[in-house]
């Protein structure tokens, strides 16, 4: 293989992998330093790039200023999607005119750089177009546009969506004592970038869009900036927003997406999951332990259910809060597991904390698996078991509870009681 490499290398050709991506990383890390900037980390456009070249060649190019004044995000998602660039940012993580590609060979005359320069240009100016008109077309007159955009087949129309947010994030307001104003404006235009020229040619800048040519517009910050993170958190890694306003409008949106979801009975089964539920609701798990939230689930799930039935949607009340309330909490243990909570210590938190108290219970787990093989831990356990073996001996139970619990455990150990185990007395420590 040696000699097969060497052979080829002789014709300007590098066969070894590692080989091109060490020489596109050295130069940009050369080019980078003395210009003093720094590109985005991203791993899969390297790969790409390294896989498209045979004899690696980096090149520093630029585009007029002028394009500046478009959102770094489509200039970013320009130059990296479409044309495999390398945009770069300043220390104030400002996007630059100057980008990095990464040719074939040598550019000894210059006409590689001046025909990629050529070429990004075109993009730029299509962008420019595009988000000039996009920007001074008024979000609250577009709002009924909304009306012929279905949502899904079941759940009306994105209008009525909006509707249902906007009155969800209403309710929230109050538990996070934030403006009901501006959380019910930001909640009446989140979706409306949906119709844009810009969302059509960049999807994945949802809501970001929205969030831009709010400002445009001349919205308030906590309006512009909860339209741009309402889609947040979107995975696992990704960011999770700390302003309450992005917050709110996020877990109303998810919830509205999962009660619709669950109401009518496409709820995920083993692998499938199509309409990506079980990563919307790691979202709002990861929302709400991860800010620290205290907030009511059940209530909010019963009156989204409201909601869609004043909108003539009907569905199994009881089911819906059923099987979300599940659905949710098996987020929280896998959400848990990944944290590296002891499973005992997951199940016995799940067991005694339901969805309106999902914070509670998950900082219950994380402090109990940190102690638990501590001195203090140890301890604790040792108390627990002599007490109980104690009041065991005298024919004493201990019935863990929680509050929202019904007395339908009465029931079962009344019949316990006939059957004479020599059961005497039962403790219920409620929590």
């Amino acid at each position: 293989f040696k000699e097969y490499e060497k052979f080829f290398e002789k014709q300007g050709i590098l066969v070894n992998q590692n080989k091109r991506l060490k020489i596109i990383n050295k130069n940009f890390l050369r080019i980078l330093k003395k210009k003093n900037l720094k590109i985005n980390e991203n791993p899969k456009l390297i790969d790409e790039v390294v896989n498209l070249v045979d004899n690696p060649n980096i090149l520093l190019c630029n585009f007029d200023k002028k394009f500046l004044s478009v959102p770094k995000e489509i200039l970013t998602l320009t130059m990296e999607f479409h044309q495999k660039y390398f945009p770069t940012f300043n220390e104030k993580n400002e996007i630059t005119n100057e980008f990095l590609i990464v040719a074939n060979k040598k550019d000894k005359k210059g006409f590689i750089k001046l025909g990629n320069e050529r070429v990004v240009e075109a993009r730029l100016n299509d962008a420019e177009f595009f988000w000039k008109r996009n920007k001074s077309q008024n979000l609250i007159k577009q709002l009924s546009d909304l009306k012929k955009i279905n949502f899904f087949k079941g759940l009306g129309s994105y209008f009525d969506k909006t509707q249902r947010i906007k009155n969800i994030s209403s309710l929230i307001s109050d538990e996070l004592m934030i403006s009901k104003e501006k959380i019910e404006v930001a909640a009446s235009i989140c979706k409306v970038d949906l119709k844009s020229d810009l969302v059509a040619e960049f999807p994945e800048l949802q809501g970001i869009l929205g969030g831009h040519f709010a400002e445009a517009q001349g919205f308030e910050k906590e309006v512009c900036q909860s339209i741009s993170e309402h889609y947040l958190p979107s995975g696992h890694e990704s960011r999770v927003p700390k302003n309450l306003y992005s917050i709110t409008l996020s877990l109303s949106d998810k919830l509205d997406t999962l009660v619709g979801f669950f109401g009518l009975d496409l709820i995920p089964s083993g692998s499938r999951d199509p309409y990506a539920l079980r990563r919307s609701t790691i979202a709002l798990v990861r929302l709400i332990i991860e800010n620290k939230i205290k907030i009511k689930l059940r209530s909010i799930i019963n009156y989204s259910l409201t909601l869609y039935k004043e909108q003539g949607y009907e569905f199994d009340i009881t089911k819906v809060l059923k099987e979300l309330n599940l659905f949710i909490l098996d987020r929280l243990r896998n959400y848990s597991k990944e944290k590296d909570i002891r499973l005992d210590i997951i199940e016995s938190s799940i067991l005694t904390n339901d969805i309106d108290e999902l914070y509670n219970g998950y900082k219950k787990a994380e402090v109990l698996n940190r102690n638990i093989k501590k001195e203090i831990g140890q301890d604790v356990v040792e108390i627990y078991k002599r007490s109980s073996n104690i009041l065991n001996s005298e024919g004493i139970i201990i019935i863990h509870r929680h509050k929202n619990e019904k007395d339908n455990f009465l029931s079962k150990f009344n019949i316990i009681e006939e059957k004479n185990y020599g059961i005497s007395k039962i403790i219920f420590l409620t929590f």
